[in-house]
C-alpha cells in the first residue's frame, strides 16, 4: 500500500471511531424508543465501548494524537453518555428515579464544567483522567445489567460515587491548570504543570 495512503488512513481511523459513537447515540435511543430487542442495544453498547478504547489506543500507537482529536473524543463521550442515560430512562424509569439525585448531581456537574472550561480556556476540557476512565469502566456492568436484566443491584451507586469523584477532579484540574492542556491524567499532573509555569514566570 502507498505510504502516504497508509499515513492518511492512520490519521482517519481514530476520527472514524470517534464519529461512530456520535452516530450510535441516536441509534441507541431509537432501538429503545421503538421497542426493539434489548440485545440489539447491547450490541451497539459493546461497539461504542470498543470504539472508545481503540480510538485513543490506535492514535497513540500510530503517533497521530492531536489536540483536536482528543477534544472530539471528549465531546463524543459526553454525547453518547447522555444518550445512554436517555435510553436507561426510557427502558427502566423506576431504576433511574431511585437513583435520580446521584445521577442529577453528576449530570449537573458535567454540564456546569462546559461553560467553566470555555470561560477559563476558550474550549472544552479533554483530560481523559484515570478517574474518568474508571467511571466509564464502572458503567459497563451497569448498562449490561440494566438493559439485559432490568436491575442494577448496588453497581449503579458504586459507579455514581466514582463519577462524583471524577467530576470533582475534573473541575479541580481546570481550576489548577495555568493553560489549556489535554490528556491530564490526574490532579497531581495539573499541580506539577502549575508549579512549573510559576517557576518559569519567576525566572
Amino acid at each position: 500500500m502507498n505510504t502516504h495512503l497508509t499515513i492518511d488512513l492512520r490519521k482517519l481511523i481514530p476520527w472514524l471511531l470517534v464519529g461512530l459513537r456520535v452516530l450510535l447515540a441516536p441509534i441507541s435511543i431509537l432501538i429503545i424508543w421503538t421497542g426493539l430487542p434489548h440485545w440489539l442495544w447491547l450490541i451497539q453498547f459493546v461497539i461504542a465501548i470498543l470504539s472508545d478504547i481503540y480510538d485513543g489506543k490506535l492514535a497513540r500507537r500510530w503517533n497521530v494524537v492531536t489536540a483536536g482529536l482528543r477534544r472530539a473524543d471528549s465531546i463524543a463521550d459526553t454525547f453518547y453518555a447522555f444518550a445512554t442515560l436517555a435510553c436507561c430512562w426510557i427502558a427502566e424509569p423506576e431504576i433511574i428515579m431511585n437513583h435520580l439525585w446521584g445521577i442529577s448531581l453528576i449530570a449537573g456537574l458535567e454540564l456546569a464544567r462546559t461553560p467553566m472550561d470555555w470561560y477559563l480556556f476558550g474550549r472544552n476540557a479533554s483530560y481523559h483522567a484515570y478517574s474518568a476512565k474508571l467511571f466509564g469502566l464502572s458503567l459497563i456492568p451497569v448498562g449490561i445489567m440494566l438493559m439485559g436484566f432490568g436491575e442494577v443491584s448496588g453497581f449503579l451507586w458504586f459507579a455514581l460515587a466514582i463519577g462524583l469523584y471524577s467530576e470533582l477532579e475534573g473541575i479541580a484540574i481546570s481550576l489548577v491548570l495555568p493553560k489549556w492542556t489535554y490528556d491530564v491524567k490526574h490532579i497531581g499532573i495539573a499541580l506539577a504543570l502549575r508549579r512549573e509555569a510559576k517557576a518559569q514566570g519567576n525566572n
